[in-house]
């Protein structure tokens, strides 16, 4: 069986053994395995404990229940990692682990990298490999929506969730490719196509629900104000062409409102307006509310809390 170059240490405590073929084998050491990791620390504590972490996933407690047999003092005993898990993969981890020491700006990982010490460390419960992982993949510019979405799940990162089907929100249903579908899943694809054509359908309906301006006590017209704001609302340079046309979000809109047009509208009464439709009940919101609720069905599809 093959010795890794470099992380089959000489005076190693801990024999590992790769599952997907190669039976590549790594001698390492026991302590700092014990000290980042629930897994190894269930495993390698004697006594042993009685029942796993509670922070393991169950296909890591199932693996303990067989490892923690394990001398994994020889070749012949080493512990077989689940087949799940490349040689790259492990090699990834294992540098994190005993060569890479705490210092996360020594070395920036690759893609490739993060996500494999991401998806080995969750499986173990390596907390700082987790941080250390989540630390360079959260603005990844190489992580698309389609994947952060998916690992967002896989790991039961909600943050990423709402990353991901937050940029999926701006992307038509219908130049999704096939394989980001089956790479999302149905259930997240469908979730996705009704949330989209849920906002459309608000946003048509926006188009008709023209606000109501707030005027100041010294307005001398309330009716040429609201004329002059129904018509920067309906206006293709007002809301009515940021919707349809530039296709903004609400809270897009919201954030240049008061920047719009509005011809001899009172100021104040202008000021006003704009500052009472910046509150979270503002009907430029409604599709906030709606993705929202897309997002809280999707994390209680998958069991997410």
């Amino acid at each position: 069986m093959p010795k890794h170059p470099i992380l089959y240490f000489d005076d190693g405590t801990l024999i590992l053994k790769v599952g997907d073929g190669s039976g590549m084998l790594y001698n390492v050491y026991r302590s700092p395995l014990m000290l980042r990791s629930a897994f190894f620390g269930g495993m390698l504590t004697l006594p042993t404990p009685t029942s796993p972490p509670h922070s393991l996933t169950s296909n890591a407690k199932g693996y303990l229940a067989t490892a923690k047999e394990k001398e994994a003092t020889t070749d012949e005993t080493a512990l077989e990692l689940p087949a799940q898990f490349t040689a790259a993969e492990i090699e990834k981890f294992l540098d994190f682990i005993f060569l890479q020491g705490s210092s996360w700006s020594r070395t920036v990982p690759d893609l490739n990298s993060a996500c494999a010490i991401l998806k080995i460390s969750h499986f173990f419960a390596v907390d700082t490999g987790i941080d250390f992982a989540r630390h360079h993949l959260d603005h990844h510019p190489a992580l698309g929506p389609v994947f952060r979405l998916k690992m967002g799940f896989d790991y039961h990162i909600k943050e990423w969730i709402s990353m991901g089907f937050d940029e999926l929100m701006a992307v038509p249903i219908n130049d999704i490719s096939a394989e980001d579908e089956s790479i999302m899943g149905w259930a997240t694809y469908r979730a996705l196509a009704r949330a989209q054509a849920a906002v459309l359908d608000y946003r048509l309906t926006l188009l008709l629900q023209i606000p109501t301006p707030n005027h100041c006590n010294w307005c001398t017209s309330h009716s040429y104000c609201a004329g002059e704001w129904e018509r920067m609302w309906m206006s293709k340079s007002g809301v009515f062409g940021a919707l349809v046309k530039e296709e903004l979000a609400g809270a897009e809109i919201l954030e240049m409102l008061d920047l719009y047009a509005v011809g001899g509208m009172n100021r104040e009464c202008h000021r006003r307006t704009c500052e009472g439709l910046k509150g979270p009940s503002s009907i430029l919101r409604g599709e906030e509310a709606l993705i929202d609720q897309a997002i809280a069905e999707l994390l209680k599809q998958q069991g997410i809390a």
